[in-house]
């Protein structure tokens, strides 16, 4: 697996009710980043894990946590990080 750094955009909403004004200045989305562990890169979708349990720990079944799938036309940019 690659420990990778994700720059992705997602929506978001405000809380409430708000005047026109500050609704109209918000109008671009979300920009958000993610590191973790690329588990899967398949279908339109890449899934990380923040967390790892089990390895190098002999019968243990490898176990991840935290798990998060950033759907591929949300990503900006993707790095591959050293270990």
């Amino acid at each position: 697996m690659k420990l990778v750094l994700i720059d992705w955009v997602d929506s978001h909403a405000g809380r409430g009710w708000q005047d026109m004004a500050r609704i109209e200045r918000a109008a671009e989305p979300l920009r958000c980043r993610s590191v973790g562990w690329l588990v899967s890169t398949a279908g339109d979708c890449k899934v990380i894990v923040p967390h790892l349990a089990g390895e190098g720990n002999g019968e243990v079944v490898l176990q991840g946590a935290g798990d998060l799938t950033i759907p591929n036309r949300c990503i900006v940019k993707m790095r591959v990080l050293s270990r």
